[in-house]
């Protein structure tokens, strides 16, 4: 088994998601994979993993591919824990707890 291999069900099914978006993004760009991966800078094959979901594509090679399909700000700011209502409730409860002690 490789080591970075994902053994989490819901983890695989993000991946899975995260693929089928690249490549849904990809064709609305009217790209082919191999002109995907000559912009980002990439292999095609790599481009192929990423669609597939495959968890051993690394990560600038992701965000490499989110930044020719113009979503990587997008992506960063779903990311940031302030534009969510958890990540705001969760930073307030950080705080409470800070003054309490």
């Amino acid at each position: 088994m490789d080591r970075y291999a994902v053994a989490d069900p819901m983890a695989e099914r993000a991946l899975s998601r995260v693929g089928e978006s690249v490549a849904a993004w990809r064709k609305l760009h009217k790209l082919t994979q191999e002109e995907l991966a000559r912009r980002a800078g990439i292999s095609r094959p790599v481009v192929t993993r990423l669609e597939r979901g495959d968890e051993g594509v690394g990560i600038g090679a992701l965000m490499r591919v989110l930044a020719v399909l113009r979503v990587d700000d997008d992506v960063l700011e779903a990311l940031d824990p302030m534009s969510t209502r958890f990540g705001r409730e969760l930073a307030d409860r950080t705080r409470v707890q800070r003054v309490r002690r």
